[in-house]
């Protein structure tokens, strides 16, 4: 608790030092620490900060007109994630929401644990050094746009160009298995899809659903050394409990991968949310790259809870107090896994929303984890479970 009153107190400071020449303000910044820790990582830390232009006489329906943030983040296990974002929602008069992401991903150390859904993992305290892990420098570059068609309906199209840059270890099991993609390369990637977005509130939704499909695919036609196509179906849904001060938000999705995927990509969802299997957006409580495969099926369930609004000067603040639940099940073909088998987590966290725009989060989860014996490193059979924590400190809502 004590990283979330450091958040506050960072955000009341930006909030305290805006000028108050006018009564509404044209530009408002936020800016907040990024913390997280888990058993295999260490801490990770870093800063995201952003700039919101809200035009002279406010940004009408949609939350901002303009969303210019930055990011630099690194954590004591090697890896760094550094991105420039930005947002517009009302391009031609509101006609078109447009967004652009450029990143640059560096890992020393980043997970492989081979493909599908039974993958019981050796202790890390007997897994040999850099057994589950590989290097990876990736460059990309994301844009989306959304586009009305019809009544709450849109379209939206997207293209993602990310290059990979692979570093195997000798002896690992990325070394072993050398799944698609493990030379690196350049992925191209074009997606389409149609969403309707309901909610009363794009950071803090009481009601509303936001549902989308899609599909994706890489071609050399492209620039793309793989070639490879994607599905994609993704329903959230946002239900006030009696108050709108207690709200149930669910998300439940389904992602299908065929043909040439590249391994580092596959933890990757499509969609028009950047979702990644494991870590704080889907799966909390196991690390990004813990399963991946040909068929994802994953789901959340969180109760919000609104406790505390506040303000200072002309910046307005609320606290939310959250708890969660999760799972995720891959589904791969060849692999003889029947039965339910899902992975599952939970937890809970404080939220933070600063002037209806910027939401702040700390989560606190648990993983259920699996364990192969010291004499079977491939991971056949469990020999026993157990969880594991994940604390995330980051911006935005996972849904």
């Amino acid at each position: 608790m004590g990283v979330f009153c450091w958040l506050v107190g960072l955000l009341l400071q930006v909030a305290l030092a805006e000028p108050s020449v006018t009564e509404t303000p044209v530009n408002r910044f936020a800016a907040v620490p990024l913390v997280n820790f888990t058993t295999d990582r260490g801490v990770g830390y870093g800063v995201y900060g952003a700039l919101f232009h809200l035009g002279p006489e406010g940004p009408g329906d949609a939350p901002y007109l303009a969303q210019v943030g930055a990011q630099l983040y690194q954590t004591t296990g090697g890896y760094q994630d550094h991105k420039l974002v930005v947002d517009l929602p009302r391009l031609a008069g509101g006609a078109v929401r447009a967004d652009l992401q450029v990143g640059l991903e560096v890992w020393d150390g980043a997970f492989y644990f081979g493909q599908g859904n039974a993958l019981p993992r050796l202790r890390p305290e007997a897994t040999p050094e850099g057994f589950y892990t590989f290097g990876l420098e990736s460059l990309r570059v994301v844009s989306k746009a959304r586009i009305p068609v019809w009544g709450e309906a849109e379209l939206f199209v997207g293209q993602l160009a990310r290059s990979a840059g692979i570093a195997v270890y000798p002896g690992s099991r990325l070394d072993i298995e050398q799944p698609v993609g493990v030379s690196g390369g350049w992925l191209s990637q074009v997606q389409a899809g149609l969403l309707i977005d309901t909610r009363d509130h794009e950071f803090a939704a009481t009601d509303g659903v936001f549902s989308e499909v899609s599909l994706r695919g890489s071609h050399p036609v492209l620039g793309s050394d793989w070639t490879m196509w994607g599905f994609n179906l993704t329903d959230r849904r946002y239900w006030s409990l009696g108050e709108k001060d207690l709200v149930l938000a669910l998300r439940e999705a389904v992602d299908l991968q065929r043909g040439e995927a590249p391994f580092f990509h596959q933890v990757v969802m499509g969609g028009s949310q950047w979702v990644d299997i494991g870590g704080p957006l889907a799966m909390r409580g196991l690390p990004i790259g813990r399963y991946r495969g040909e068929w994802t099926l994953y789901g959340d369930a969180e109760l919000r809870w609104g406790v505390k609004d506040f303000s200072t000067r002309r910046s307005g603040f609320r606290v939310f107090l959250v708890s969660f639940v999760g799972g995720v099940r891959i589904v791969e073909p060849s692999e003889p896994d029947s039965g339910v088998h899902a992975h599952v987590g939970g937890g809970g966290g404080v939220r933070l929303l600063y002037n209806e725009v910027f939401l702040a989060r700390l989560d606190l989860a648990l993983g259920r984890e699996e364990y192969s014996s010291v004499d079977d490193p491939l991971g056949k059979t469990v020999s026993e479970r157990g969880w594991v924590p994940g604390v995330y400190l980051a911006f935005s809502a996972p849904y």
